[in-house]
């Protein structure tokens, strides 16, 4: 642990040793947490700026919450206020329902002025770029780079469309519209025209992007650039800001881009004394790193475990077991540990089946036993769970791979769709957030509505934003989340009605007739003991007559059927009545699963088959230190290991409670190696086709 980075000493602040040792353990009891590390305690006491690293489980999302609401207990301006950043919408909101579910008051006040929590894209947009944009007279209508795109080619003559189609080889060169600052002016770099042109297409397309411009259409990327303008051009901007939040939380540091990362330094500098800015992420989880053609940050990511003020490496999530396993693939070599103690490691055993214990497994099948491998693991998964726990709600089984895109039956692949034939990555993509519960309910409806679960899910979700709107909350005076309805639904025998109306709602397709409607509001009235409606939930139940809802997601040609008895899409069904999802291991980063296969898939070269001598212990090693790995796979190198594969592998084996298992071709592991793995623990299982079954 080093602390390199102290408020200057002659530099007095209200915020000097805010936080007391006393505080921490009124809050930790208050709300039901546990502080008894030095280094949690030492991070929630800090009071100037720090680089945390917290490992997979270790609780990020808890100690910046319960930090959050230490200060707001104390905090001394009225005026001035907390600015928490994060990458993405699900970062910010689990952070705001942490501090909404607070027992203290004092915590929801973070919620408005002079406070700011939201993503890196609201707060740039929001106090730099549009107020320097409506400066200058432009309206700000819409920000999103897709619509822009499309935008842009209706705007194009067809012989600039004829050029622009055939420059699109892998992608849509629209994409690439860059906006530049040289010398305080703004530059539009057109894209395929590096040095500029004269020619017509050039022209066209400049013209074209600079009229969606003061027009108020703007790619997420642009707001970026007039946000460094409004600083560029005006200096009291940026005093303003700093004056503004004095103390600054960045969560997801890892997956913040350069560009971003920039920025915000520009704006909230470590160095500067007379700010506090505590940076919370894990480099080793950066599977984001770079993406999108961005280069990735480096103030953070490229730094070492010794470069950090605190590094949490103790996890809450799992067991010894998968800690040990796990931190093979760590590519900073954090010594991950378990936080569990004996008691908590005996009640997560007493969810095993038979022997008190989970065995790890490595599926090993073969190319005629390849589409049997998430059936195969369903059956693991059903041997070693108890009852009890396969029935419980809570439940949660995941297959993941890293990649999941379309499959090319020309080309030498190895994705997610040749495990589970039906698999669609564009299920997976859909972002849709309902204004209503209509429009929730109508979007299930919809041909391109996500699987059952998702659909389900997303109804629950809705509901339980009524609930808050409507003020009914729990005995304890925390507002409900889909956890804690089920309960209260038992409680009161409403259960198995409540069930059966979510049903009826997303059963059908079809639009949805307002008497049906009606009655369905009514029964959720009556279910909930629903009286006087606010304003809020009263709108959020109205009928908007028939709805047109924007496709999200494209149409996609029919697959493979998946195995007899499955219905198509990214979910197998047990018999004992668990589901197992697949996705990528982009989605399901920040997850915990109860279980969690991890499927082989091809980047070039095999990511397991490279990565297997980490798991076995012969890598790293003083020839090849982890420091040292190429970025991305590359198949033509003799030492093919990779920092691409290493991060991907840290995520999804980090996943689960309680089972850990990996598949790989028998092709890709060799006899020593398996030997070794099983020394080391691994349950080695060769993967057999269901009798009767065809491949």
């Amino acid at each position: 642990m080093t602390l390199n980075r102290k408020r200057s000493q002659s530099m007095v602040s209200p915020l000097d040793d805010l936080i007391t040792r006393e505080d921490i353990v009124e809050v930790a009891v208050s709300e039901a947490l546990v502080f008894d590390d030095e280094d949690r305690i030492s991070i929630l006491q800090a009071m100037r700026s720090i680089d945390v690293q917290a490992s997979p489980g270790s609780g990020k999302t808890t100690l910046v919450a319960a930090k959050l609401i230490l200060l707001a207990r104390k905090w001394p301006y009225k005026d001035r206020g907390i600015c928490v950043l994060s990458h993405t919408n699900v970062a910010k909101d689990e952070i705001i329902e942490r501090l909404v579910a607070s027992r203290y008051p004092e915590a929801k006040r973070l919620l408005s002025y002079p406070h700011f929590i939201g993503t890196i894209q609201e707060f740039v947009g929001k106090y730099a770029a549009f107020p320097f944009l409506r400066s200058k007279g432009v309206e700000i209508r819409q920000v999103d780079t897709d619509t822009c795109v499309q935008m842009l080619y209706s705007k194009l003559t067809n012989t600039t469309r004829t050029y622009v189609d055939n420059k699109n080889n892998y992608s849509n060169i629209l994409y690439d519209f860059k906006l530049k600052i040289i010398d305080g002016r703004l530059e539009i770099k057109v894209p395929t025209f590096p040095k500029g042109s004269i020619s017509k297409s050039f022209k066209e397309l400049r013209k074209s992007k600079l009229e969606l411009i003061c027009n108020g259409f703007f790619f997420f990327r642009d707001v970026y650039t007039f946000a460094e303008l409004a600083l560029v051009s005006s200096e009291t901007s940026l005093s303003a800001l700093q004056v503004r939040f004095p103390c600054v939380f960045l969560d997801e540091m890892q997956d913040t881009q350069k560009f971003q990362d920039d920025l915000l330094r520009k704006i909230f500098s470590v160095d500067d004394g007379r700010l506090i800015v505590q940076r919370f992420g894990d480099p080793d989880q950066a599977i984001f790193h770079g993406s999108g053609g961005e280069k990735p940050n480096e103030s953070f990511n490229a730094k070492t475990t010794s470069d950090m003020d605190f590094v949490v490496n103790k996890s809450h999530r799992f067991d010894g077991s998968i800690a040990a396993k796990t931190k093979a693939f760590s590519l900073s070599s954090v010594p991950l540990e378990t936080e569990q103690s004996e008691k908590k490691v005996a009640e997560l055993l007493a969810h095993a089946s038979k022997a008190g214990e989970f065995q790890h497994t490595l599926l090993i099948y073969e190319d005629e036993t390849h589409k049997s491998v998430i059936g195969y693991f369903a059956e693991l998964v059903s041997g070693q769970f108890s009852a009890e726990k396969k029935n419980s709600d809570r439940f949660r089984v995941k297959a993941v791979g890293a990649v999941g895109n379309e499959i090319d039956p020309t080309k030498d692949q190895l994705k997610i769709g040749h495990y589970w034939p039906s698999y669609d990555k564009s299920r997976l993509e859909v972002s849709f957030k309902p204004a209503t519960l209509q429009e929730a309910v109508q979007y299930c409806r919809s041909s391109h509505a996500p699987d059952w679960a998702e659909r389900y899910k997303l109804i629950l979700d809705c509901v339980v934003r009524l609930l808050r709107f409507a003020g009914l909350t729990e005995e304890n005076g925390r507002n409900h989340t889909s956890r804690s309805l089920r309960a209260y639904l038992k409680s009161k025998n409403q259960w198995e009605r409540f069930r059966q109306t979510i049903y009826l709602l997303i059963g059908d397709a079809g639009q949805i007739e307002q008497g049906f409607w009606t009655d369905t509001c009514d029964k959720f009235k009556q279910i909930f003991d629903l009286d006087a409606l606010p304003p809020e939930a009263k709108q959020f139940l109205a009928y908007s007559g028939e709805i047109e809802l924007i496709e999200e997601v494209a149409d996609v040609e029919e697959s493979e059927p998946a195995a007899p008895t499955q219905p198509a899409g990214n979910s197998f069904f047990h018999p004992d009545g668990f589901m197992i999802e697949l996705s990528t291991i982009h989605g399901v980063k920040g997850e915990t699963h109860d279980a969690t296969l991890v499927l082989e898939t091809k980047n070039h070269c095999c990511d397991l088959e490279v990565m297997l001598p980490y798991l076995t212990g012969c890598l790293p090693s003083a020839e090849h230190p982890n420091s040292k790995l190429d970025e991305k796979p590359n198949a033509s190198r003799r030492f093919k290991p990779n920092k691409i594969f290493m991060r991907q592998l840290y995520v999804a084996m980090s996943r689960p409670r309680h089972l850990l298992c990996l598949a790989v071709h028998s092709n890709r592991v060799t006899a020593d190696q398996e030997a070794t793995l099983h020394g080391l623990g691994w349950n080695i299982q060769k993967v057999v086709a269901p009798t009767g079954s065809e491949e």
